[in-house]
């Protein structure tokens, strides 16, 4: 995965669920409030967000974890989500190695004051999900708080093993995926979620989540179609697209309604400016509000490809168009 030094990720919808995944989890849905981080408008109405309910769940000390801020709790987290949806009670749970989930329809979800954390720099991903023949449908990670070990400006070296320090990773055909209410920061990695391969899934959502001390991007959409990135308050991040190659799959993504700001670093977002000549046209960034002097709504491909749809965007306090 080679990375740029601004804005690049690796080369490496909006709504609920459709009614046949809801039916495939064998669960219900719910709905969880949440804190928009625009102004309410027709253009940016939501305030909640459909969950699915929990089939049950177990908790990761049932398994053997601590969640006491001190033990590596790796290995439990791994054998509960093998066994099914996982609640974790309040605790400070420590995920210095990668768990792995095979499995569609498997669902995470935090209680307040839940933190999942790393001390470690350069273990690769907390959460990795891993297609492998067939596509993996439904999974979802719901108000869980992630902690890195990077500082709160942000270091990150793309030679190092540690830009792989990404908490939540989707390897291949990955598709209707939920993160939701969750609040990440300061690791190490190019991204906080992100999505690989040249067919990356499709329709995941990213909604109401908090991204702040990033090294580079918080949500990075990577051969992924039709997704929908929305609610989500960025602080000193990135959100956007960004392709390894030109074939890579990409289309119907939408971010709107996010609010990007920058205190430490630099914030922005785009619906694609790196990828070769990849055709960004199908992406629409729009209703975002984008405010401070090292932020920007990054418009224009860089390496000749064509650029996304951007209208009703707010740059304002030294934002600038590029």
């Amino acid at each position: 995965m080679s990375v740029h030094v601004f804005g690049s990720v690796a080369r490496a919808v909006r709504g609920t669920f459709s009614a046949f995944a809801v039916l495939a989890a064998g669960v219900c849905s719910m709905a969880l409030g949440a804190e928009s981080p625009v102004p309410h408008s027709a253009k940016c109405p939501l305030s909640s967000f459909d969950a699915p309910a929990l089939n049950r769940p177990k908790d990761p000390r049932q398994f053997g974890a601590k969640c006491d801020g001190v033990t590596d709790d790796s290995a439990a987290f791994q054998k509960a989500v093998n066994a099914g949806d996982i609640r974790i009670a309040a605790g400070t749970c420590i995920i210095n190695k990668t768990v792995t989930i095979r499995v569609s329809h498997r669902h995470i979800r935090c209680a307040p004051d839940t933190v999942l954390k790393r001390t470690v720099s350069d273990a690769g991903s907390m959460f990795m999900y891993e297609a492998g023949a067939r596509a993996l449908i439904g999974n979802s990670i719901v108000n869980c708080t992630f902690v890195g070990a990077n500082a709160v400006r942000p270091h990150i070296d793309f030679n190092a093993p540690g830009h792989w320090d990404i908490p939540v990773l989707t390897r291949g055909n990955v598709s209707n995926f939920l993160l939701a209410g969750n609040t990440f920061r300061q690791f190490f990695g190019q991204s906080m979620f992100q999505t690989t391969g040249a067919n990356g899934g499709s329709g995941d959502r990213v909604i109401f989540n908090k991204f702040k001390s990033c090294p580079l991007y918080g949500p990075a959409f990577v051969g992924h179609m039709h997704g929908y990135v929305a609610y989500n308050e960025l602080v000193d991040c990135t959100a956007g697209v960004e392709n390894d190659d030109p074939t890579d799959n990409t289309g119907g993504n939408i971010l709107e309604c996010n609010r990007v700001s920058s205190s430490e670093a630099v914030g922005s977002i785009t619906g694609g400016v790196y990828g070769g000549t990849s055709n960004y046209s199908g992406n629409i960034v729009r209703y975002n509000v984008v405010l401070g002097e090292k932020t920007s709504i990054m418009k224009e491909p860089r390496e000749g490809g064509r650029s996304a749809q951007y209208y009703g965007n707010s740059c304002t306090k030294g934002c600038r168009m590029e």
